[in-house]
């Protein structure tokens, strides 16, 4: 029996005969194709997962068979779109309630699909089921985010080693990469933001050719995938000639941060962890200056499925794994952020990443 796809029917507020998890051309892929089939390498373009309480079959193009046979499930292959029609239409005869998942189904999907199902069947919105089973991470996914971690964390304690004064932020970037797969992950999880300076004050900065310069921050935001899970770790460093105003808001995001990893436990709402963080800067006098949620879900996306925020209330349960990320932004002087990955506990969170989090000078080699 396929546990995921049991996990996500058993959360379903309402029948369905099957659920259909269908990918459109790269980028609109539904992640929970991913999840529900194991798959771990093929694109998928094109492919339907058809996910049953006891049953998870593919739909695949021939392009894709291979990858789609080494999950082990079932996979019926199909040669062009007129193909792909008549099997599933094959397939979904007699459903009555058909699930989809909205948020990350294409407009044209959805009207193939509503093509090919029987006449009178009715399709169910389940996304929110497939959101509250994909927070829950097992044994092998955990592993996974652990082993992207590990990585990610690897390559942010060599920063001091290989950044220096009149280095390009995008030099940077490319390092970060590299350092990266040469440890072993499948890629960077997402493009790295690496923001110099006054950059470093836009939280989702576009990596570019500034170069590093005295008394400024360094702001690192980057992840390892591995095998298809995500990690996602920020660290901020100073360089020579920093003032005291740059070492006041690094130690207030440093306590922020460790404020709310203190609060985050199975059992506690969100929403107190984010307080907990924001608290702290909020009666500082650089209070308003954190502009976003403490943190977001993690897994096979780096945005999955859930966050840590002030108005989206989420009683955290063991097994959910979180970014905890407060930050401070001066525009035109700099940001400091400080993110690390967390599994949530009974008695608490793990750390998952593991870098140096005190205040650093970047030198250069």
């Amino acid at each position: 029996m396929n546990r995921r796809a049991q996990r996500i029917f058993s959360r379903l507020r309402t029948d369905v005969d099957l659920i259909l998890i269908a990918n459109d051309v790269e980028p609109m892929l539904d992640l929970t194709f991913s999840y529900v089939t194991g798959a771990t390498s093929g694109v998928y373009e094109g492919c339907v997962a058809l996910v049953g309480p006891r049953r998870v079959e593919i739909l695949s193009s021939l392009l894709e068979a291979d990858s789609a046979c080494k999950t082990g499930l079932p996979v019926t292959t199909y040669r062009d779109s007129a193909d792909w029609q008549r099997i599933l239409r094959r397939k979904l005869k007699g459903a009555r309630r058909i699930g989809i998942n909205p948020p990350e189904l294409s407009h044209r999907n959805y009207r193939r699909l509503r093509r090919v199902a029987s006449p009178g069947a009715r399709f169910v919105d389940v996304s929110e089921a497939i959101r509250a089973a994909r927070l829950i991470k097992d044994d092998e996914e955990l592993a996974r985010i652990r082993k992207a971690a590990r990585i990610a964390s690897e390559v942010a304690d060599a920063i001091p080693d290989f950044v220096q004064l009149g280095m390009a932020e995008s030099q940077a970037a490319a390092e970060l990469a590299y350092r990266m797969q040469k440890r072993g992950a499948t890629g960077p999880s997402f493009a790295a933001i690496v923001g110099f300076g006054p950059n470093s004050a836009e939280p989702h900065y576009s990596t570019g050719e500034t170069v590093l310069k005295r008394r400024q921050f360094a702001l690192f935001d980057f992840g390892a995938a591995y095998r298809r899970y995500a990690s996602d770790i920020t660290r901020t460093f100073v360089t020579p000639g920093f003032t005291r105003r740059h070492r006041e808001i690094y130690e207030l995001v440093l306590e922020a941060q460790q404020a709310a990893l203190d609060a985050a436990a199975a059992g506690v709402n969100g929403t107190a962890v984010d307080r907990a963080a924001r608290r702290i800067i909020d009666r500082s006098k650089y209070r308003g200056k954190f502009i976003h949620r403490t943190g977001h879900s993690l897994g096979l996306a780096v945005h999955d499925p859930g966050s840590i925020s002030h108005d989206r209330p989420l009683v955290l349960e063991e097994g959910m794994v979180f970014t905890i990320e407060p930050g401070i932004y001066i525009p035109g002087f700099g940001g400091v952020r400080i993110e690390d990955d967390i599994r949530i506990r009974r008695d608490g969170c793990e750390l998952l990443t593991t870098a140096d989090r005190e205040l650093t000078v970047l030198h250069g080699p």
